[in-house]
């Protein structure tokens, strides 16, 4: 084999650990989304929830474009706590909660359940000791979204194309080596 075609496939496999790891972490992509979706996992508990308090001062649609998926929308609140110099906070409401129930929150006085490690994630609200938004609600909403997500990555393909890519990736590690040896052989051949 020339030389310059043998520099090829050497860089070319030189790359074949990224499949190799690919497979494993697509597997645990699979068993961490089903795990997700399985008991209580895909939400919080109502006990480990923060409660924030203070009139909404205003209430936004925001839209996230990413490169890769698609364009996220949810609605933000921003409530000011009753507790003087506090600052202002921004909830998150999720989208599929009707737009004029988000705007009917403006000016009044809330009570919200919030998960303050996922971006200050609204769970309840409640107006004047009215549920707006219920935590069962919200609840059934994140178990769908996480069972959802677990059957598009459990199905058979994508543990096919997970073993796939590990067999290709070693394979490629294996002639990476193989490759640099018959190298290394060649130049100590031709010093």
């Amino acid at each position: 084999m020339p030389g310059f075609v043998r520099k090829i496939l050497i860089f070319i496999t030189g790359y074949a650990w990224l499949l190799l790891l690919a497979g494993p972490g697509l597997i645990g992509l699979s068993v961490y989304s089903g795990w997700k979706a399985e008991g209580d996992h895909a939400y919080v508990a109502r006990e480990s929830l923060q409660t924030v308090s203070g009139t909404v001062t205003q209430a936004a649609e925001v839209t996230v474009k990413r490169k890769r998926r698609a364009t996220k929308k949810y609605y933000e609140i921003s409530v000011q706590p009753d507790t003087a110099g506090a600052e202002v906070r921004k909830l998150r409401i999720d989208y599929s909660t009707p737009q004029q129930l988000v705007g009917n929150l403006i000016d009044e006085k809330v009570t919200a359940l919030v998960d303050s490690s996922d971006h200050d994630l609204v769970y309840e609200v409640s107006a004047g000791g009215t549920p707006v938004i219920s935590y069962d609600t919200t609840k059934q909403r994140l178990q769908a979204e996480a069972t959802s997500s677990a059957q598009s990555f459990s199905g058979a393909g994508t543990w096919v194309l997970a073993i796939l890519l590990t067999l290709v990736g070693a394979a490629g590690v294996w002639s990476n080596r193989k490759l640099r040896a018959a190298d290394e052989a060649q130049q100590l051949a031709a010093a």
